[in-house]
C-alpha cells in the first residue's frame, strides 16, 4: 500500500516548515552575532571598519528583519518554499552590504554566503536553487571587482582567482546540496510509505481481533493483561477492564487455570461460566514465543454455544434412532399392562387394597407413556428455522392466548423495551415459553400465588436479548441447582424431569441459553437469544 498523493503533499509541506524554522533561527542567530562582534568594540569593531554607519544599520535591519521574519513564518502557514526563497535573497542582500562595509570580501564572510546557498538548495528542490547560487557568485564578484576598481593597491589577481574559485564552489555546493536533498526526501517519503503502511496493517489487525467471536487476552509472564478485545470483554461479562489489571482481578478461574497449564497440571480444556447469565467459555492458553517460558501467553475464550449446538444435533440424532427401535418394544407391553389395570379395576371381586394398588399401576403406565411421548417429541422434533421477531409483539400475542385458554386466575406481569429483536423457531420458542410459564405458575401456587412476571431487554454489554421469568414459589434448593437441566431430573412426585431439559435443547438449538438465576425469593430463569443479525 503506498500513501496516497495528498499524504505526500502534506509530509512534504510538514518538511518544508521544519528546514524552514530551523534555518530562520539559524539567521536571527547571524544576525546577532554579528551585532555582538561589532559591539564588543565600537571604535575599532571586529567587522565593519570600512564603514562602521553601513555596517550598524545593515546589522540592525538584518535582525530586525529576521524577527519579523520569524513571526511571519510562524503565523503565515502557506507557502513555505516561496518564503524560504525570499528569506534567502534578503539574507544575501544583506551580507553583501555588511561585506561591503567590511571592506570587500573576506573568506570568513564568503563562508556565509556557502551556507546560504547551501540552505537555499536544501529548501527549494527545484529551479530556484541554482538560482540562488547564480546570485550569490554574482554578489561576490561584484564586490570584489568593485573593490578593485575603486582600490588599486588591493589589485591582485590572487583575489581575482579566489573570487572566481568561491563563485563556482557556489555552483558545486548546490549541486551537492540538492542531491543530498533529493536523496534525503526519497528517504523520507520512503519512512513515510513503510509508516503508513506499518499504521494500516495494525489497524486492520485491530479491526479483525475485535471483530472476531473468539475472545483474546494477552498477558505478561507477571500475568498482567497487555491485550484484549471486544469478543472477550462480553464473554466475561466486565464492563471495565484496564491494560494494567491483573489477570486474577478480570476472571479467578481463567488465572488459576494459566497457573496449573503453565505447571502441567491442566488435563483437560477448561470450560467454565464467568457469570451465570453467560455462555459457558472454553479456554485454551498458547505461548508467544515457544522458545522462551519468560514471553507472553496468548488466550483463547471460545463461545461454546456452536459446539453445543452441534453436539445437540448429533445427540438428538442418536436418540431418534434409539427411540424409533425401542418405541414399539416399550409402548407394546405397557399399553398390555395398562389394559390389563383397567380390567382388574372394573373386576367386582378386587376390592381395598388390590384396587388401590391397580391404581398406583395405572398411574405409573401413565407417567412412563408421558415419558416415552416427550422423548419421542424431541427427537422427532424437526431442525430449527429461526426467523426474525420482535419479542414484545410475540409476547403480548402469547400472553393474550394464554390467558383466552387458561380460564384459572392467573396473571402474567409484562415488563418489556419496545423493538427486542431475536432470531428463533416460532414453534419452539411457543414450546419453551409455555412450558417455563406453566413451570412458574405450578412452583408460585405453592406458595399461594397466582402470578408471575416476564421481563425482556437488551444486555448492555452484550448486546443480546434476553428474557427473565421469574416466580413467587420457594426457589430451588441450592443441591439441586446443579441438575436442574438435567434429563430425569425433577422433585415432583408425578413429574417427568423432561421439561426444563427439553427446553434447554429447544434454546440451544437456536443458539441461545437458558439460565436459573437465584433470587433471595422465588426463582428466576433467564432466556438469552443470540444477535438478531446472526447467520443462520
Amino acid at each position: 500500500m503506498t500513501p496516497t498523493l495528498p499524504q505526500t503533499k502534506f509530509a512534504e509541506s510538514h518538511d518544508d516548515w521544519r528546514l524552514l524554522r530551523i534555518y530562520t533561527y539559524y539567521r536571527l542567530l547571524l544576525a546577532a552575532l554579528l551585532l555582538v562582534l561589532f559591539s564588543i568594540n565600537p571604535n575599532n569593531p571586529l567587522l565593519g571598519s570600512e564603514n562602521p554607519k553601513l555596517f550598524l544599520i545593515s546589522g540592525a535591519a538584518y535582525l530586525l528583519i529576521a524577527v519579523s521574519n520569524l513571526v511571519i513564518s510562524q503565523r503565515l502557514r502557506s507557502e513555505p518554499r516561496l518564503q524560504a526563497f525570499f528569506f534567502v535573497l534578503i539574507d544575501i542582500i544583506f551580507i553583501t552590504l555588511i561585506m561591503h562595509a567590511n571592506g570587500g570580501p573576506t573568506a570568513q564572510l564568503s563562508l556565509l554566503y556557502l551556507v546560504m546557498v547551501a540552505a537555499g538548495n536544501i529548501l527549494l528542490p527545484d529551479k530556484r536553487g541554482p538560482l540562488i547560487a547564480a546570485i550569490a557568485s554574482i554578489a561576490v564578484l561584484y564586490e570584489q571587482f568593485y573593490f578593485t576598481l575603486n582600490n588599486y593597491e588591493r589589485i591582485s589577481s590572487a583575489n581575482l582567482v579566489q573570487a572566481s574559485i568561491l563563485g563556482i564552489s557556489f555552483f558545486a555546493i548546490a549541486l551537492f546540496s540538492q542531491l543530498i536533498s533529493h536523496r534525503f526526501r526519497q528517504v523520507e517519503a520512503l519512512a513515510l510509505q513503510k509508516s503508513l503502511e506499518v499504521e494500516s496493517l495494525q489497524q486492520l489487525n485491530e479491526q479483525i481481533i475485535n471483530r472476531m467471536h473468539t475472545g483474546v487476552l494477552v498477558v505478561n509472564p507477571e500475568r498482567e493483561l497487555l491485550l484484549y478485545n471486544n469478543a472477550a470483554q462480553q464473554l466475561l461479562g466486565i464492563n471495565d477492564i484496564h491494560k494494567t489489571d491483573h489477570l486474577k482481578n478480570i476472571s479467578g478461574t481463567i488465572d488459576a487455570g494459566l497457573l496449573a497449564w503453565r505447571q502441567n497440571l491442566m488435563i483437560r480444556p477448561l470450560v467454565f461460566k464467568n457469570q451465570a447469565t453467560y455462555p459457558e467459555i472454553n479456554v485454551s492458553y498458547m505461548q508467544l514465543d515457544i522458545q522462551n517460558k519468560e514471553s507472553n501467553i496468548l488466550i483463547f475464550l471460545e463461545n461454546t454455544a456452536q459446539m453445543t449446538q452441534k453436539a445437540q444435533q448429533l445427540k438428538l440424532a442418536s436418540l431418534g434412532r434409539l427411540t424409533a427401535s425401542i418405541a414399539h418394544e416399550i409402548r407394546n407391553p405397557l399399553g398390555a399392562i395398562s389394559h390389563a389395570a383397567q380390567l382388574l379395576i372394573e373386576s367386582e371381586d378386587i376390592k381395598g387394597p388390590d384396587a388401590r394398588l391397580l391404581k398406583i399401576i395405572e398411574q405409573h403406565c401413565v407417567r412412563v407413556n408421558n415419558i416415552v411421548e416427550t422423548v419421542l417429541q424431541l427427537s422427532r422434533r424437526q431442525k430449527s428455522t429461526p426467523q426474525l421477531l420482535n419479542l414484545k409483539v410475540w409476547l403480548d400475542n402469547f400472553i393474550d392466548e394464554y390467558h383466552q385458554t387458561n380460564h384459572q386466575q392467573k396473571t402474567i406481569i409484562f415488563q418489556s423495551t419496545d423493538n427486542i429483536l431475536i432470531r428463533f423457531d416460532t414453534d419452539q420458542l411457543y414450546q419453551v415459553i409455555y412450558n417455563m410459564v406453566n413451570n412458574a405458575f405450578r412452583y408460585s401456587a405453592k406458595n399461594g400465588h397466582h402470578t408471575i412476571e416476564l421481563m425482556a431487554d437488551v444486555d448492555d454489554l452484550t448486546q443480546l436479548p434476553y428474557l427473565e421469568i421469574y416466580d413467587l414459589g420457594p426457589g430451588v434448593a441450592l443441591e439441586n441447582q446443579k441438575n436442574l437441566f438435567e434429563p430425569f431430573f425433577t422433585t415432583e412426585k408425578n413429574g417427568t424431569g423432561l421439561g426444563l431439559y427439553l427446553s434447554k435443547e429447544l434454546c440451544e438449538a437456536n443458539q441461545a441459553h437458558l439460565d436459573y438465576l437465584p433470587q433471595p425469593e422465588g426463582a428466576c430463569f433467564r432466556i438469552t437469544f443470540s444477535h438478531p443479525n446472526r447467520l443462520i
